[in-house]
């Protein structure tokens, strides 16, 4: 894979999500549990929680500096202190952070070199990766592992 399937990738999970989420009226996106007690609005903020846990490091890697993650060494326990500010923000807020950290990691990935999409860092979620494959799996995170959630609150509503 390259960065341009990659990139594409990225785009095609957020179009699939984001057309997922469209028949939800904004209060069912507020109150439908969706994963555990995560409503839609809370699974956005999940997206661009881990999407940020990854530009953060990009950035410093960008200006020169390694490619240095949070150490998440428990991801319930990482997603778990995440969640408490969602409730907090509204599901205004949470969307704009959800669309402004996407399009704050597309300008950052925009500025690395053909090389440096393939070099091997730690991944946020642990193990070794190339940028390329981070990237594809932030796309997987958001457009298959939880699209399945969407998909199956799809099939109850009918």
């Amino acid at each position: 894979m390259d960065k341009t399937e990659a990139i594409c990738r990225l785009a095609a999970s957020r179009r699939t999500l984001l057309e997922a989420i469209a028949s939800f009226s904004d209060d069912e996106i507020c109150t439908i549990h969706v994963e555990g007690t995560w409503t839609i609005k809370d699974l956005l903020g999940h997206i661009a929680s881990w999407e940020r846990a990854f530009l953060e490091p990009l950035g410093v890697f960008i200006a020169g500096g390694g490619f240095k993650p949070e150490d998440i060494p428990d991801h319930l326990a990482w997603n778990e202190i995440q969640s408490r500010r969602w409730p907090a923000l509204t599901l205004a807020e949470i969307t704009a952070e959800y669309h402004q950290v996407r399009q704050q990691l597309l300008d950052t990935l925009d500025k690395l070199s053909d090389d440096q999409w393939h070099e091997i860092h730690p991944a946020p979620w642990g193990g070794n990766e190339t940028i390329v494959q981070m990237v594809s799996g932030l796309a997987w995170h958001e457009g298959i592992e939880h699209m399945r959630k969407i998909t199956a609150l799809h099939e109850e509503k009918g």
